[in-house]
């Protein structure tokens, strides 16, 4: 989508503008950080598996012996794969490919924990579980561009869960420079976002201008916390 300007006039009261802009990335000690913590839970839910007494485990301690063993490799493999790739990790989309293994890995654990009704790992495994599958959902959202929507009725900022809107009495300044979108509040929060150079078609000055423009003609407005 292009960056659009659809006012036919010079009257700032008629803009309507949309600029795509990077997505929200997470940051790396954040990604590797999850995937520390999933191969930990692995390590350790493998050995207990595989430590608990044959008689507790009854007849299906073979399976269950193997089973522990295996996901205990699998839970070193993955922090030595983070700790000694963490960068091409971290910056390619091998991050999500390990996500979904991830989840792979850990569903059949929570199942089985539950089909079981054994609640203590299917509780750690379930946990776990839940914030691997909002750590791959917040990750996938973060190479994707969202979009910034600007009219006369204020600047609508579009995020992961949702969006949020700056009414212009709010504002006190907008910048557009060097493909870097400024934008001023008020209460002196300062936001920044990395505009798309590549889908970006715009008059900056003309730009500022009438977001200036509308800041001036909504000050008024603004009700002070004091």
């Amino acid at each position: 989508m292009k960056l659009m300007d659809l006012s036919n006039s010079t009257q700032a009261q008629e803009i309507n503008y949309t600029l795509p802009v990077e997505g929200s990335r997470v940051k790396r000690n954040q990604v590797t950080g999850m995937h520390l913590m999933a191969g930990l839970l692995l390590v350790v839910m493998g050995l207990l598996t595989w430590a608990v007494p044959n008689q507790v485990k009854q007849a299906e301690f073979a399976f269950l012996n193997q089973a522990g063993i295996a996901y205990a490799i699998f839970g070193v493999l993955l922090l030595i794969i983070t700790i000694f790739f963490n960068k091409k990790i971290v910056q390619t989309k091998a991050g999500l490919v390990l996500r979904i293994i991830e989840i792979l890995a850990l569903l059949p654990i929570f199942i089985y924990a539950l089909q079981n009704k054994w609640y203590l790992p299917a509780t750690y495994s379930g946990a776990t579980l839940a914030g691997i599958l909002f750590a791959y959902f917040w990750e996938k959202s973060g190479t994707k561009p969202r979009y910034i929507f600007i009219d006369k009725n204020g600047i609508n900022l579009q995020q992961f869960a949702g969006s949020k809107k700056i009414a212009w009495p709010d504002v006190t300044r907008v910048l557009l420079r060097h493909h870097i979108l400024t934008i001023d509040c008020r209460d002196n929060r300062l936001m920044q976002y990395k505009v798309l150079p590549e889908q970006l078609s715009i008059e900056k000055e003309s730009f500022e201008q009438n977001c200036a423009q509308l800041i001036r003609d909504h000050e008024h407005l603004h009700q002070k916390d004091w």
